[in-house]
């Protein structure tokens, strides 16, 4: 499962993209320039005043002051995405990674709304939400495959209680941080979602409909 070769190419602009930008991130908010990297981050009541793309580009940008942020969301990214890619294809892969960290950002938005208005212009960022619906997603697709939780093997379906533990241990936490747990719960949700509707079924039939036609004009042109 661990393997460098399962590293697809969407992976790694994935991971690459994650990475430069934490670069960027860690050098330009020293800088005059500070504002633009601000601008990215998920501000609850900028959203709804209209910036609504941070909903989707707080997912590429981790805390500045613990690289670690970034590692483990990668290292997750890694492990687990490319049986679901395989299965799903790369198109709906993406789909789904973006759609889920869009679900955490608008789950960031309730929380604040609803419980913690304070919270309003506290930024969040992280790809934790997209990440959490990945480790859920896998846990639905995968349930009874044994993995290794460092060096303890499981079957894929516990992830989804180890998820849930680690969102309730970080609400139980008085530390302050910029990492959202609404976001990762929200990622949850949205697999959840987007896996019992199987929506990557509906698009398989949809892309052999059209490869059928394909064929179909194919033969046309080659009879002509």
């Amino acid at each position: 499962m661990f393997s460098l070769n399962r590293l697809t190419k969407l992976t790694k602009y994935l991971i690459l993209i994650n990475l430069v930008l934490w670069v960027l991130e860690v050098i330009l908010l020293r800088t005059p320039f500070a504002g633009i990297i601000n601008s990215l981050f998920l501000y609850p009541e900028q959203v709804v005043n209209g910036k609504v793309w941070q909903l989707l580009t707080y997912s590429f940008f981790h805390s500045p002051s613990n690289i670690f942020h970034l590692i483990l969301n990668m290292m997750v990214l890694f492990f687990f995405a490319y049986d679901l890619e395989m299965k799903w294809g790369k198109r709906r892969f993406l789909f789904f990674y973006f759609i889920s960290a869009i679900v955490g950002g608008i789950f960031v938005l309730l929380e604040t709304s609803i419980f913690i208005p304070e919270n309003s212009m506290r930024p969040v960022i992280g790809a934790s939400g997209a990440i959490f619906a990945l480790t859920t997603a896998y846990a639905l697709t995968y349930g009874e495959r044994e993995i290794y939780l460092i060096i303890f093997p499981i079957k894929a379906k516990y992830l989804i209680h180890i998820d849930l533990v680690i969102i309730t241990l970080g609400y139980l936490s008085i530390s302050d941080s910029d990492v959202s747990n609404a976001a990762h719960l929200g990622g949850m949700a949205s697999a959840f979602l987007l896996i019992k509707i199987p929506w990557y079924k509906l698009n398989s039939k949809i892309s052999k409909g059209s490869n059928k036609r394909e064929k179909v004009t194919d033969h046309l042109k080659r009879v002509k």
